[in-house]
């Protein structure tokens, strides 16, 4: 939080308006300037961008929707809320979504399909996510919506200053959710953002964050439109915007002071990074043995840790969708995450890759 945010929060509280005004339009612009791409939404939560992206898609009841189940329970939640069942992937060791098994499941539905006649035994979309801002591979994700005439949605809610192909996040995909919950790199506290790669879609999604109006109409009685489409209530307001303001000056240095306790990490533990895809860590990952053990030691030592995610597929909402994913059961069992944010000193940062090394040494 920036230690100025008063100055950016009190004026607003006491200007007589703090709905949805000025506030929002800039920061929803500041953001589009830090990602590089203007075609952005702001809504009061990064979920709210999900279910945003996949009306968009309109994808709803009985549709089918390929995703991991290697993410916070908000990103496939939101599959549930619209309606559509849920195609379980496996995934890459980093914890992103496996573009091979994505397309394997796509073909097995794709066969089905032409056998029984039936385009509607066809998933709409695929929904991919950024593990602790690891991009996943969104080339051939993209190659893959292109063969089978999907889009992808791309969960990029930890992935802000990640980076794919030296390109910001926020580019790629059909649609790019992000969130700025108040343990994020950037925070407003709450709310989120989503990019569209399609421009037509941007007006279509502003009216339906707030109830299919159009807010600058400049109508005196917005009540009297008449919605060309549904419309919910995932507008932010200008408080929480204005602590955006105040914070986003600030996000450059929090993802690099992130990144160079990252790459110490990297170094100390001879890990070689990937050329293409560059984290914006907000988690650093590592694999173990036993991981109660591992966490329960470093406790010990005074250092925080967990899996910050449980696999969504072994809950009772998603049953019905239960599969064999070799990749999800190995990760899910051994990886933990370990402190990397720019909080720390780099006194920290070198005492916690000490006590991981002196771990393995130990146990592993």
């Amino acid at each position: 939080m920036a230690d100025d945010v008063a100055d950016f929060i009190l004026p607003i509280l006491r200007s007589g308006y703090i709905g949805e005004g000025e506030q929002c339009k800039e920061f929803e612009k500041k953001f589009g300037e830090y990602i590089q791409n203007g075609n952005v939404v702001l809504v009061n939560s990064g979920t709210s961008a999900l279910i945003m992206a996949l009306k968009l898609a309109e994808i709803g009841y009985g549709d089918m929707v390929v995703s991991t189940p290697m993410t916070c329970l908000a990103t496939n939640m939101a599959i549930l809320s619209v309606g559509a069942d849920i195609i379980w992937a496996d995934i890459l060791p980093d914890g992103t979504i496996n573009p091979k098994d994505v397309e394997e499941k796509l073909k097995d539905f794709h066969w089905k399909a032409i056998y029984h006649g039936i385009n509607k035994l066809m998933p709409k979309a695929i929904m991919c996510m950024d593990w602790g801002g690891m991009p996943c591979k969104l080339n051939e994700l993209r190659d893959i919506g292109d063969i089978f005439d999907i889009p992808v949605i791309e969960d990029a809610c930890q992935a802000l200053g990640s980076q794919y192909e030296r390109e910001l996040i926020g580019n790629c995909a059909d649609f790019v959710a992000f969130s700025f919950q108040s343990i994020k790199q950037l925070t407003s506290i709450d709310g989120g953002m989503l990019a569209i790669n399609d421009p037509n879609l941007v007006e279509k999604a502003k009216m339906m964050r707030w109830f299919g109006l159009d807010r600058n109409s400049g109508a005196d009685m917005r009540c009297n439109q008449d919605p060309p489409v549904a419309g919910y209530k995932w507008q932010m307001n200008d408080v929480l915007a204005s602590v955006g303001l105040a914070n986003i000056r600030h996000l450059s240095d929090i993802i690099e002071k992130t990144k160079k306790h990252a790459q110490y990490y990297n170094d100390r533990f001879g890990i070689e990074t990937d050329s293409e895809r560059e984290s914006g860590y907000w988690l650093y990952t590592i694999f173990v043995n036993n991981v109660d053990y591992f966490i329960q030691y470093m406790k010990g030592n005074n250092i925080e840790c967990s899996k910050v995610h449980d696999r969504n597929d072994t809950k009772t909402i998603f049953k019905k969708s239960r599969t064999y994913l070799p990749g999800v059961d190995h990760f899910d069992k051994h990886h933990v995450c370990v402190p990397v944010g720019w909080w720390l000193t780099d006194k920290d940062v070198e005492g916690i890759a000490s006590l991981v090394l002196g771990y393995r040494r130990k146990y592993e």
